[in-house]
Order: C-alpha cells, then sequence, then structure tokens
C-alpha cells in the first residue's frame, strides 16, 4: 500500500512539476516577453547545430534534449542582454519593424507608480500617455510598463520617496527628449515608446531583478541556518550545565 501511494504521489509531483515548467515558460515566451526573441533564439540554435540534426534520426530523444537545453540558454541570455540595455531593444525593434516610421510627440503625460515585490523591496514603474501626429492627423496612444526601475529588500527609503525620486529621473528624460517613437505607416494609430535609450541600464533590468531575488534568497536560506546552529549550540549548552558530570 505504501509503495502504491508513493508511486502515485511521484507521479502527481511530476505532473505538477511540468505544469509549473510549462506555465513559467509560456508566461515568459507569449506575455512578459515578444515571442520573436524566442524565435531569435531557435534560429540561432538551429544555425550553429547543423551537425547535431543530421544524427536526429539516429538519436531523437538526446538530439532534442540538448537542442531545447541550448535554445533556453540562449534565449535566457538574449531576453538579459536586450533588458540589460534599452539602446539594444530600441535597435532591435528598428530592424524587426524596418517600415515604420519615427515620430515626434505632441504632448507626452507620465504616471510613476509602484509595485511590491517578491524577495525584494518592489519596483518603480511609469505608465506613458501621449499625443503624435502621422500625416496631418493627430492620434493618441499609451505605453504601460515604459520604464523600471528595481530596488532590493536592502534599500531602507519608503516606497513614496523612490517613487518620488524616479519620477524626477523619468522628467528629466523627457525634458532632454531621450524617449523614442516608432508608428506603423500603414496603421498609424498603432505606435510604439521608448522611453530609455541608454546603452546599459542595469537597475531597470530582468537580470538586476534576478540577482538581487536571488541574494535575498540566499540570505534567508543563511539566517536559517545561522538560526537552527544558534539553536543547537544553546540546546547543548543548556544540557551540559544541567549535568553534573559534564560540569566538573
Amino acid at each position: 500500500m505504501a509503495g502504491k501511494f508513493k508511486k502515485i504521489s511521484d507521479i502527481f509531483f511530476t505532473v505538477l512539476g511540468s505544469i509549473v515548467i510549462v506555465g513559467g515558460l509560456f508566461v515568459l515566451v507569449f506575455i512578459e516577453n515578444p515571442v520573436r526573441y524566442f524565435l531569435y533564439a531557435v534560429l540561432l540554435v538551429i544555425a550553429t547545430n547543423l551537425k547535431s540534426l543530421q544524427n536526429f534520426r539516429n538519436d531523437l530523444k538526446k538530439t532534442a534534449k540538448n537542442l531545447l537545453i541550448a535554445t533556453g540558454v540562449v534565449y535566457l541570455a538574449l531576453i538579459t542582454i536586450l533588458s540589460l540595455s534599452p539602446f539594444l531593444k530600441v535597435m532591435e525593434f528598428k530592424y524587426s519593424h524596418s517600415d515604420w516610421k519615427p515620430v515626434n510627440a505632441l504632448t507626452i503625460q507620465p504616471f510613476a507608480s509602484w509595485d511590491s515585490g517578491y524577495k525584494r523591496k518592489g519596483n518603480s514603474y511609469v505608465n506613458i500617455d501621449y499625443e503624435y501626429q502621422f500625416n496631418g492627423r493627430t492620434y493618441k496612444n499609451s505605453e504601460p510598463d515604459a520604464l523600471y526601475k528595481y530596488y532590493p529588500f536592502w534599500n531602507r527609503k519608503k516606497s513614496r520617496e523612490l517613487v518620488e525620486e524616479f519620477s524626477k529621473s523619468v522628467s528629466e528624460k523627457i525634458q532632454k527628449r531621450e524617449y523614442f517613437i516608432l508608428t506603423n505607416p500603414h496603421q498609424p494609430e498603432k505606435s510604439k515608446l521608448f522611453l530609455s535609450t541608454d546603452l546599459f541600464y542595469f537597475q531597470g533590468s530582468f537580470f538586476y531583478n534576478a540577482v538581487t531575488g536571488m541574494v535575498a534568497f540566499i540570505l534567508i536560506f543563511l539566517g536559517i541556518i545561522a538560526a537552527i546552529f544558534l539553536w543547537s549550540f544553546k540546546k547543548q549548552q543548556s544540557k551540559n550545565d544541567h549535568n553534573p558530570i559534564l560540569k566538573k
């Protein structure tokens, strides 16, 4: 009976783990990032593994596994690099939407907000409402989550103060016209705004968020280990104090 229960529980957790992994990949590929990033990774892996594909029929399972792992590594590296560099993200969009035209904003209104985080203090982010003109007509659009700034849990400032600081930096970018807007000439109501064109923006990147989250996890883990060690030490010390033989 125990063996049967263990078998059922193993199957359950295996299926559950698979669902969690697939769900996480779905969110990452289809919601958090443009699907074309994943296609870039697939094409790059295929182009650099043509010899492996020749063995596809001979060892289907091993070849497929290696290609999937390589695709995952390349994809994570790609989205990390693009999140670290707003400039590269702009360049990627320009080349993948080569027929889109740059336009100037007639009005641009930022709305900075705060989002509490898990294993980190949280992040400031800004939504942008803007107007632009194309072929004599005025269009309105918005860019949700145009820019992020993540804060680790050891940041002692209040969220209100952090949002105010972030809002000032956003206003400076707008005043200096550091943003960039592209519109689809065939559907002018469609446009894309990039608030930052910086070559490197570490604190607003996926990589910074992952690293600070990992640091928080490690510190919590070390804290738990230290607490267990101290508790064991005090317990042993208490036994020694109450043992007359050990006292001697």
